[in-house]
């Protein structure tokens, strides 16, 4: 649980699981992602929601994404189901980092689209990906469920505002194709994990023999983990 110290905020919150709790359910071009059960203080939803995201090689930007998305009340432990049919994505609950459309009123979280320039705002200016997005709209529900506070408390905006500068900003940058360093200028951001790097790793080398559905979606669960694990640990020292 993330506990508030006077020097600083400490997070450590939840255990992650050390293996996958549910099966792989997949087709040839429909691929289902149960995700682990991560433990959060959400209620259980049945039947769950489902949300979506693309297939084939993924980033961190949408690993982290649906990891945050599902320590939502409104989508605790939902499925993840990949693919780009945009029949199927169209009757889904929400939509992260595909389909081309930001419209949270329907929660749909994409950021390739044409003219989109969302921000996250409070003084950054770096163009979000599909994790800022999420951050962006629950990431102060996820804060204060853990705080055991209301969404308004300063406690609650402040971490809300440190883990986005300290973490989450350069999730967003690289996503976007912004670098750190400008000529002799100060940098854009801070990048004190190298999550974006460690995950694209976890995507499938080519030469395994093994290119199967069922193997990319292994390897996007870990990659979820991974960047969900680093989400949750992540320890901040305010100013």
């Amino acid at each position: 649980m993330w506990a508030i110290t006077r020097g600083g905020f400490n997070q450590k919150i939840f255990n992650l699981p050390k293996t996958l709790s549910r099966p792989l359910m997949a087709t040839s071009n429909l691929i289902r992602v149960s995700s682990p059960s991560y433990s959060t203080s959400s209620p259980n939803h049945a039947p769950f929601k489902r949300v979506g995201t693309h297939n084939g090689s993924f980033h961190c930007d949408e690993a982290l994404g649906c990891f945050m998305i599902r320590l939502t009340d409104k989508f605790s432990n939902s499925e993840i189901i990949r693919t780009r049919d945009p029949k199927v994505l169209e009757g889904l609950d929400a939509v992260l980092d595909v389909g081309g459309v930001y419209d949270p009123n329907h929660d749909r979280y994409d950021h390739h689209q044409k003219g989109f320039e969302e921000v996250f705002g409070h003084g950054f200016n770096t163009k979000l990906s599909s994790a800022g997005l999420v951050y962006k709209h629950f990431g102060k529900e996820i804060i204060a469920k853990e705080l055991q506070l209301g969404e308004d408390h300063p406690d609650v905006h402040r971490l809300f505002l440190a883990i986005y500068k300290s973490f989450m900003e350069a999730i967003d940058a690289i996503d976007n194709g912004i670098n750190q360093f400008d000529t002799d200028k100060p940098p854009k951001y801070v990048n004190n994990t190298h999550i974006s790097s460690r995950v694209g790793r976890l995507n499938l080398d080519w030469t395994d023999p093994d290119q199967s559905p069922e193997k990319e979606n292994e390897a996007f669960q870990r990659a979820m983990a991974l960047a969900g694990s680093e989400f949750l640990e992540v320890r901040l020292c305010q100013n």
